[in-house]
């Protein structure tokens, strides 16, 4: 009988290879698994003091806003937010709406996602209704005077929103109230788009809050005062 030859280097590399265990396929696939990257993500931030650990905490917030590089008073908290809001299962439904997995993914996308959403109307509406709920005082029914006007001055910071600077003025020289209801911060919109700017088709008997039948008196006394 012949005597047995060694086997190639090739091929004992090969042997080698083959007996060696293979990773597992669960990690591989949460390499690269886009919900598994966003659930992880999320856990970074996740309140370790709820029992279920479902919800962002505030300082988890402040650290998500700061790993993507935002203000907390720029209009990217309450874009984000009107989004995919800070539970777990939100998180990931808005993030893979988003298509986003990563906070540099994330950052690269919001000026383009932001300059979707104020050019669509629709969309510009429902995330200004969702603003007064994500604003005021929890538990409060309407959000403190001082942070509408600075709301406003965020949000509709845009000269088609043309009563928006008039109408903060009336409200700090006038003081005519101490919170904003949500019927008034809905209306303040739909008077920007309905109302020109110099009053010119707007209807006393119309449904407008009590608070913009005010805000009108007090314009068309300020233009018969400089006339």
């Amino acid at each position: 009988m012949p005597p047995k030859r060694k086997a190639s280097t090739s091929t004992a590399q090969a042997t080698k290879r083959a007996r060696q265990p293979r990773k597992s396929a669960a990690k591989s696939k949460s390499q690269t698994d886009p919900v598994k990257l966003c659930e992880e993500w999320f856990d970074r931030y996740k309140d370790s003091d709820i029992q279920d650990q479902a919800i962002i905490s505030p300082d988890g917030c402040q650290s998500f806003f700061s790993d993507i590089h935002v203000e907390l008073d720029s209009v990217y908290p309450i874009l984000l937010g009107y989004k995919m809001n800070a539970s777990r299962m939100e998180w990931i439904h808005g993030m893979r709406e988003l298509g986003v997995d990563s906070p540099e993914k994330l950052q690269s996308l919001l000026p383009k996602l932001n300059h979707e959403i104020i050019n669509d109307p629709v969309s510009f509406k429902k995330m200004y209704l969702f603003a007064f709920g994500f604003a005021k005082t929890t538990n409060q029914k309407s959000m403190d005077i001082d942070m509408a006007m600075a709301m406003w001055q965020l949000l509709l910071d845009d000269p088609k929103y043309n009563h928006v600077n008039a109408f903060i003025q009336f409200l700090q020289e006038q003081r005519p109230a101490k919170v904003i209801n949500k019927d008034q911060w809905t209306s303040l919109l739909d008077f920007c788009t309905a109302v020109p700017e110099n009053l010119d088709n707007y209807d006393s008997t119309s449904s407008w809050p009590v608070l913009f039948d005010d805000y009108v008196e007090w314009r068309l006394k300020k233009r018969a005062g400089s006339s």
